[in-house]
Order: C-alpha cells, then structure tokens, then sequence
C-alpha cells in the first residue's frame, strides 16, 4: 500500500539529501528543517514519520527556489514573509498501478538571520503530497498527506 510519508518522501528528499555534496557552496538561505507527519487522507496511515533536512531557498525579487544542496527540486514566489512553492510532478508505480502526485508547500519565512516572520524558528510552514492522478484502487486522485515543516536558519551565502 502507498505511504506517502514513507516511500515518497524516502524517494525524494533522501535521495535529493545523499546527493547534496559542496551545497555550502551554492548561494542562498540555508535552514535546517523538521518535517513531520500531521495528516494523511490517502491511506490515513505513516503520520508518524519525521526527519530532519537542508533546504536552500534562493530569493530573487519574488521567485523561489528551494534546493537540497544541488539539487532544485521546487519553485515558487514569495510574498512579504509568505513563501508559496510547488515541485515537479512525479511519477511512481505502486503495485503496477500509476500514481502520479506533486508537492504544494506554503511557509512564513525569516530570510538573512532577520525576525518578524516567525516567532519562534525561522521557518513554519506546511507542504502536502498531493495525489493527481491515480490508478491505483486504494489510493484516490485529490487525496493529501500533510506535513508540519519548521526550521532554524543557519546562514546566508
């Protein structure tokens, strides 16, 4: 059965982390940030997951770009302190069925070691697996695993 929080997210972010060699190289806000699982409305399973990564957001004017070391993997704008973004679509077979889903994340961000966007952290926010097409029997097209992401700046290059 598909578990977003645990294959997905091991399909994505861990491999996008594993390749992540000389990103402090890279220009950007470097966080460190906590996901954790909050709700799961395709198999109502895997809320338990959590895991700790590197997000590099690049800012130009009002376009985004959140990266893991090298690897870009959403875009999106900014808007005063609200960050919007969205991945690429990706593709998986589960069980021989095609499953299609794409990851739609929202958060108030503190850029630069500055404040006023978030209270406590410097990153709080919200990112969905959000299931666009599915052939799958058990896993339905529209349904969402939710996760809670909150971070700590850590530097600017």
């Amino acid at each position: 059965m598909f578990t977003p929080s645990l294959r997905s997210i091991g399909t994505v972010l861990l491999v996008l982390a594993a390749s992540a060699c000389g990103g402090d190289d890279l220009p950007g806000n470097y966080y460190t940030v906590d996901v954790a699982g909050a709700s799961n409305s395709c198999t109502g399973d895997g809320t338990s997951y959590s895991d700790s990564y590197e997000y590099r957001l690049e800012v130009d004017v009002q376009d985004v770009k959140l990266s893991i070391g090298e690897d870009l993997w959403a875009a999106g704008s900014a808007d005063g302190c609200l960050v919007t973004y969205e991945s690429i679509v990706w593709e998986e077979p589960i069980d021989d069925y095609l499953v299609k889903w794409q990851i739609q994340g929202q958060a108030r961000v503190n850029t630069g070691g500055g404040s006023g966007c978030v209270e406590d952290g410097d990153w709080a926010g919200t990112e969905s697996f959000v299931i666009l097409v599915s052939d799958h029997p058990d896993i339905a097209a529209g349904c969402t695993y939710d996760l809670d992401v909150t971070g700590t700046w850590l530097q600017e290059l």
